[in-house]
């Protein structure tokens, strides 16, 4: 396996590669992030709404560039001050092991909008048969009344093994993801 380390600090990166089918659209996402976990540079393919993005954040700047939605983008985000865990299903669980909730920031893929969301560990229960530590995430403020979906990790590894959540408007259907081992 091939190491790799961030130009600006010098440290080991972990690249993570998730392919998300939605609808039958293929969309590609890589999120490099740090030593801690938090993001680094996050990219975005998705060819049939032609877009192929990339973020990334620098001294508390955000950078994005490439296409999205067939429109060229080249613009500059300041960040809220919070960590960025652009998938917070890779590191929520290890990120609330010793805390009980934590603020971050993650842009939303639909609009590439930045949002401040609040993730908040809950009590363990059992996910299709396993133990798991289940993680509220929501939006923060009035609007944390509007929507959350919860994660799953193992209670052991702190892994993710699930999740439960709406993705669309009122009457959209629950959308649950199991781990198979």
């Amino acid at each position: 396996m091939e190491q790799r380390f961030c130009q600006s600090c010098g440290m080991p990166l972990v690249e993570l590669f998730l392919a998300a089918f939605a609808m039958a659209q293929e969309r590609n996402y890589i999120s490099i992030c740090g030593k801690t976990k938090t993001s680094i540079k996050w990219t975005e393919e998705h060819k049939s709404s032609n877009t192929n993005l990339s973020i990334s954040l620098n001294n508390g700047i955000y950078s994005i560039s490439g296409k999205f939605n067939g429109k060229q983008i080249s613009k500059t985000v300041k960040s809220k001050g919070k960590p960025w865990y652009q998938n917070i299903a890779y590191n929520a669980g290890l990120t609330l092991k010793n805390g009980r909730s934590v603020e971050y920031e993650c842009f939303r893929p639909d609009n590439i909008k930045l949002y401040t969301m609040s993730a908040a560990k809950k009590e363990n229960e059992k996910l299709d048969g396993k133990n798991a530590v289940r993680i509220e995430v929501s939006l923060t403020g009035f609007m944390s009344a509007f929507w959350s979906c919860d994660y799953y990790f193992d209670t052991s590894s702190l892994m993710f093994v699930g999740y439960k959540g709406v993705n669309g408007g009122p009457g959209t259907p629950e959308t649950k993801i199991s781990v198979a081992r």
